[in-house]
């Protein structure tokens, strides 16, 4: 069988947005348009797979997404609101699958994807051919949520030591502080009674594309780390921790640049913490710097995903400036 698949990825105009109502639904959570048999069907099973596929990099496993399932005759008003929407329609009259992949059409943000098939393997099969650019979408939308809240109050006094020194522009939300200012560093946090949420921040100079190996990436991140994130006890420090679970690095487009993203996990030498991190590095051309961006959280006993991807949306706001 021959899939096709419509990518739809339209932007709406500014007054277009101004009439989409804001989204709503809880983090990490996905509304299915099934129908029950639908649903229970191998179709089924590989959407929940892909959904709840393990996210790379944390100490323990847990879901990208949380399915709901509704029939079609249930997706009234109140559900169209929801940020994060997956429909999917058996329909005989047509001769091979459509996707559809679209963008902010009852509120906003919002993603939905729509799946028309005249059988059950051409869903799995869209499926299999399209499961990161679903994904890919709908993490794109819960970080947009998470931008629009952060946005609403700014550390001001952040934001203009971190432009003034690595000449970003980064939305600093106001409940988090400057715990550490160098040269070429700095460590932003946001501290509760039971997590911590981290933001570091740190550029050397670029000679040569070393920069981008995975084991390149580790060695400066420890360099760091042990001179500037101290832990709790004495002469203890944060470190990658991959002894037990191997970094993942892959090659991304940030901001219409070359960057690696790196998952893995970090640890306190000396002491008991630890918990997963993601780092972004990129280079500055125009000043000829290696530039990471790196977020972590420490939760012990909690989940640590929807942490760690609000931090991580702080971190995506940056943008280079010209200054």
């Amino acid at each position: 069988m021959i899939v096709a698949v419509s990518a739809v990825l339209f932007s709406c105009s500014s007054d277009d947005k101004s009439t989409r109502v804001p989204s709503t639904g809880r983090p990490s959570e996905v509304v299915v348009v099934a129908e029950n048999n639908l649903w229970r069907s191998s179709a089924g099973d590989s959407l929940r797979e892909l959904l709840g596929r393990p996210v790379e990099g944390l100490p323990q496993p847990e879901p990208y997404y949380k399915p709901v399932q509704i029939k079609l005759d249930e997706f009234g008003r109140l559900l169209k609101t929801h940020r994060n929407i997956f429909i999917m329609t058996i329909d005989s009259s047509y001769k091979k699958p459509i996707a559809e992949l679209t963008r902010d059409i009852w509120a906003a943000p919002q993603r939905v994807v729509k799946i028309t098939s005249p059988s059950i393997e051409g869903i799995k099969e869209v499926l299999a051919e399209k499961s990161e650019e679903i994904l890919n979408l709908y993490n794109n939308a819960e970080i947009e949520r998470l931008q629009k809240l952060y946005a609403k109050s700014t550390n001001l006094d952040a934001k203009i030591k971190v432009k003034e020194v690595f000449h970003l522009d980064m939305n600093i939300p106001a409940d988090y502080f400057l715990a550490v200012e160098k040269e070429n560093f700095m460590w932003l946090r946001h501290e509760t009674s039971k997590t911590s949420q981290g933001i570091l921040i740190y550029s050397y100079p670029y000679t040569d594309t070393l920069a981008f190996k995975p084991e390149k990436i580790k060695f400066i991140r420890n360099q760091f780390t042990r001179m500037y994130v101290p832990g709790p006890s004495d002469s203890s420090y944060m470190v990658v921790a991959d002894e037990f679970i191997p970094l993942s690095s892959k090659r991304i487009q940030l901001k219409n640049q070359f960057a690696i993203e790196t998952r893995g996990l970090w640890e306190v030498e000396k002491d008991f913490m630890g918990g997963p991190f993601i780092n972004y590095t990129f280079v500055d051309t125009k000043n000829n710097m290696v530039i990471a961006l790196d977020c972590y959280v420490y939760a012990p006993n909690d989940p640590k995903f929807d942490l760690l991807r609000q931090v991580q949306a702080v971190l995506l706001t940056f943008k280079l400036t010209d200054e």
